[in-house]
């Protein structure tokens, strides 16, 4: 039994993670969080989605008008350990506390972005507060399609400014996110007639990678699972039957099989021993990395050499990892690409994978060049869950205050960034063009995989100075 905090934003973390918040399933979590809300008395609208709009009058004696926007999405990425039982669609997510950190059992623990969901919560419920009206969206599906926040209506809202709550630095304030689109490539494959005599099907598992957020990790170089499968596949040269991968095309895959085909298992079991051993003096990150064989059921004919080689350079050729760094920005990414998800079938090997950058044209530059790719290979490509990048005004004085009141709290300067990940704050900048937006979050790790985890005590400071800063915002 985990024993939190007497505080009200762990309370609330804890209470949302009881209900399961996979993209496009949020009905559970969207329905516990509106009952609670009107137990509140607060003005609480629910769409078809499952998005919400909770409205809380200005705190006694504060002007009325000029709104400020909180917002957060409520679903996750699920990833869980090889093996785990765990059942997303149904399973609540265990937080454990480990010193000031709030990590999960074998699980991601959706602090992306429970944990400003439950900030938000924790603002809507305190009676004490100096603010202005505040209207607080929970949104669905953004992990996936962004669905929630294209279609939320916005007629009825009337801030002026909006803070989302949906960043990793504590210290940081957003003021510009990247765009970006998913892409599904699906490529024609032939195979074999018939398997060669004496040769059996075995499966060899990569697992053990660190993975992470496509965006925000990207340039950590933790190493992307199915490239390295497909390395270790070609250093074989045996025959292949299939390569299997990922999970969600916003997450770098920490995991990937592939079915060979052999004559001699212990000659296989050396190259894979020695293969391991290479990618663990490679990637320093990878001291958990390991490779396993066992026998195949899968009875499937190897690709045949045309479909194989055709595999081996388009998993060469496709965009995948950083693309181009800023030139004016160190350490930050402008636009790249992740492989997510590799899945074979008997006539067919699909990709899918995410595109982001920060500006249109070099979103539109790689997918040019994944549709040269995919003319080469006869494979299909379709686009979807497209969203635009987001840049705050330049005269923003949203940013401006955030910056003031962080060093007039801490005595500590707040860094406006602009960050490798789309933010939901696009489309409400896009929609409602008046707004003055920021986004801002506290310290957390390794989004969207099993070592996600959130500070404790940033989270606390964030809420300290979101209070001060809304404070500030009803003069």
């Amino acid at each position: 039994m985990i024993t939190y905090e007497a505080n009200s934003i762990l309370a609330n973390f804890a209470d949302i993670s009881r209900f399961p918040r996979n993209s496009g399933s949020e009905k559970a979590v969207s329905d516990y969080i509106k009952k609670w809300a009107e137990g509140l008395g607060l003005d609480v609208a629910q769409d078809e989605l499952g998005n919400l709009i909770i409205k809380k009058a200005a705190s006694p004696g504060c002007k009325t008008g000029d709104a400020v926007i909180l917002q957060a999405h409520m679903d996750m990425v699920c990833e869980k350990s090889p093996g785990s039982p765990h059942d997303f669609s149904r399973d609540p997510i265990n937080p454990v506390i480990d010193g000031d950190w709030l990590t999960a059992e074998d699980t991601s623990l959706g602090a992306d972005n429970g944990i400003g969901v439950a900030i938000a919560m924790s603002i809507l419920e305190a009676d004490s507060l100096k603010h202005p009206p505040l209207e607080v969206i929970f949104t669905v599906q953004e992990e996936t399609t962004f669905e929630g926040a294209a279609e939320v209506d916005k007629s009825g809202l009337k801030a002026t400014r909006m803070i989302n709550l949906d960043h990793a630095c504590g210290s940081e304030v957003i003021i510009g996110s990247c765009g970006g689109t998913g892409v599904n490539f699906e490529m024609p494959i032939g195979r074999e007639a018939s398997v060669s005599s004496g040769f059996k099907a075995y499966k060899v598992t990569l697992s053990g990678l660190v993975g992470g957020h496509s965006g925000e990790d990207i340039h950590r170089g933790r190493g992307n699972a199915i490239s390295l499968l497909m390395r270790f596949v070609e250093k074989t040269n045996l025959p292949l039957v299939s390569i299997d991968g990922g999970s969600n095309r916003l997450a770098i895959p920490r995991e990937a099989s592939a079915v060979i085909m052999t004559d001699e298992l212990p000659a296989l079991e050396k190259i894979i021993k020695e293969y391991e051993d290479s990618l663990k003096e490679e990637y320093v990150s990878a001291a958990k990395l390991r490779m396993d064989i066992e026998e195949s059921e899968n009875t499937a004919p190897p690709l045949d050499t045309k479909s194989y080689m055709k595999l081996r350079l388009v998993l060469r050729a496709y965009p995948n990892g950083i693309i181009r760094m800023f030139d004016d920005m160190e350490g930050i990414v402008e636009s790249s690409d992740n492989i997510g998800i590799i899945e074979t079938s008997d006539d067919s090997i699909r990709l899918v994978s995410e595109v982001r950058g920060s500006y249109q044209a070099t979103i539109d530059d790689i997918l040019e060049t994944i549709k040269l790719v995919a003319d080469f290979a006869d494979a299909n490509i379709e686009t979807f869950s497209a969203y635009s990048p987001w840049k705050s005004a330049a005269d923003s004085e949203l940013k401006r205050l955030s910056v003031e009141t962080y060093r007039e709290l801490f005595g500590e300067e707040m860094n406006p960034v602009a960050v490798h990940a789309g933010l939901e704050s696009a489309f409400f900048a896009s929609a409602m063009p008046e707004l003055d937006i920021i986004s801002i979050g506290p310290d957390c790790q390794n989004f969207h995989s099993t070592e996600e985890r959130v500070s404790i005590s940033s989270t606390l400071k964030v809420y300290k100075f979101l209070v001060e800063l809304l404070s500030k915002l009803t003069l």
